[in-house]
């Protein structure tokens, strides 16, 4: 038999995992207030991830972010104030953000599908499609697939 509850009933349900959902929202809240009064230029590489002891703690991505955070952060501790987030003092670290293994194209193109790439770019009416079908095909040729 299937258990009918929503993730959302079994949260409520359960007081520890309640209040871990409500500390989450508490902290994304907090980051994205953060985030209002940082330059739209950093804001993707820094993050606020919780004030302890009067103490707001940022994450940033790279030791320059975190040179600019150290010097503007004091700044912006009135208006996280005036939004209900009181700190005195701000930490910044240095934490590289989690890398994902990238994913490499292994798709190929052989001889034959690279000469229907070239057909196509000949048939075609729009002259946009065609440039990028010829396109295309010259980088595969290029990049050795068609051998």
């Amino acid at each position: 038999m299937r258990d009918s509850r929503t993730p959302a009933d079994i949260v409520r349900k359960d007081n520890q995992l309640s209040r871990l959902t409500e500390q989450a929202r508490a902290l994304m809240a907090l980051d994205r207030q953060f985030k209002k009064l940082v330059p739209a230029n950093l804001a993707g590489y820094c993050r606020a991830v919780r004030i302890r002891d009067g103490e707001l703690v940022l994450f940033a991505d790279t030791s320059a972010v975190a040179a600019r955070l150290r010097l503007m952060a004091p700044g912006w501790l009135p208006a996280l104030a005036k939004a209900g987030y009181v700190a005195r003092t701000v930490r910044v670290r240095v934490v590289l953000p989690s890398l994902t293994p990238q994913r490499y194209n292994r798709l190929t193109v052989g001889a034959t599908g690279i000469e229907a790439l070239e057909t196509a770019a000949e048939t075609v009416s729009d002259p946009g499609l065609a440039a990028a079908l010829r396109r295309f095909a010259r980088h595969r040729r290029r990049d050795g697939e068609a051998s």
